[in-house]
């Protein structure tokens, strides 16, 4: 009987996620028949495509044993810099956005960087880069709203295949599988596991962990420098607020979905799977007429009651 309880009890936890965003769905739509539209359905996916490819970069530097403050302002500086590229410079839009994305890649293996050359706590070194990046972005800017941006840059986060297929959704799928692989089935994907998980394993066993680490940071800046072109392009505009605070965001849908902070675990289907759970709850609350504050508390509960039964799960095991 104990066995079995215990084997319940882990399926409970596995599927915790995929069950509460089922419960949410279900919830909302009875609450408000505006909720299970297509219209709004597809507004969640498309509001919520920069916010899963952040967590899922959140989520490779987790992994890896690290944790990134500064993601917010790396958004910003690359948002600020393409848009402006773009409208005052009249930069073609594709060098822009490979100048963001590259410019993103360099701010993240800096990060990696300091913080192996410091020997200090990836949380404080990102902290202190954060403060960097934020400056960088003001220069850049001008404390200046960049819009008035080409239809090709605008195509990106608005355009529609079919008349109802976003494109920026099927960028975001495609970008996911590719991290779901790299990270579940290569043997890239495996060494950062390892490195997060034990260095001292890892490291006597062969492998960089210096350069694991550091790459981590850097692919974490791809994906963050890609989520600031697809959050620019949706709005239709960039500023130095753009992205800021996202990396909480981040942060709040893996610890939600399980990657341990210590590394070496974690899941990306349920990492995405946490970033619809906060996005249905934050949308649902919203039509329901809760506003900012509750949104908060729901959410902390959420967090909290996800923290107790992964603890729970694990002593029992």
């Amino acid at each position: 009987m104990g066995t079995n309880k215990k084997s319940i009890s882990a399926i409970v936890t596995e599927f915790a996620l995929p069950i509460l965003l089922v419960a949410l769905i279900i919830f909302f739509s009875i609450m408000s028949d505006r909720f299970l539209t297509p219209l709004n359905l597809t507004n969640i996916l498309v509001q919520n495509v920069h916010v899963a490819i952040v967590s899922a970069a959140v989520m490779i530097i987790m992994i890896s044993g690290g944790c990134d403050l500064s993601i917010g302002y790396q958004m910003s500086v690359a948002a600020v810099l393409v848009t402006k590229m773009i409208s005052v410079y009249n930069v073609p839009v594709i060098i822009s956005i490979i100048c963001g994305i590259v410019l993103c890649a360099l701010l993240g293996t800096f990060n990696g960087f300091m913080a192996i050359k410091l020997k200090s706590n990836t949380m404080i070194v990102t902290l202190g880069t954060m403060a960097i990046f934020q400056g960088i972005s003001y220069l850049i800017s001008e404390s200046k709203t960049y819009h008035n941006l080409p239809k090709s840059f605008m195509y990106i986060g608005q355009a529609k295949l079919g008349g109802w297929l976003p494109v920026n959704v099927i960028i975001m799928v495609v970008v996911l599988l590719i991290v779901g692989f790299v990270m579940g089935k290569t043997a890239i994907g495996r060494q950062v596991y390892a490195a997060g998980d034990n260095p001292e394993a890892a490291r006597l066993a062969g492998l960089s962990v210096v350069k694991i680490k550091v790459l981590s940071f850097t692919v974490a800046g791809v994906l963050v420098g890609l989520s600031a072109i697809l959050l620019a392009s949706r709005s239709g505009s960039a500023d130095s607020s753009t992205g800021i605070g996202i990396e909480f965001t981040g942060i709040t849908a893996c610890v939600l979905s399980g990657v341990a902070l210590k590394g070496g675990e974690g899941t990306l289907w349920k990492v995405i799977v946490a970033v619809f759970v906060l996005g249905i709850l934050a949308n649902g609350m919203q039509l329901i007429n809760l506003g900012t504050y509750p949104q908060y508390i729901a959410k902390g509960v959420i967090m909290l009651v996800s923290l107790y039964l992964t603890n729970k799960n694990a002593q029992g095991m």
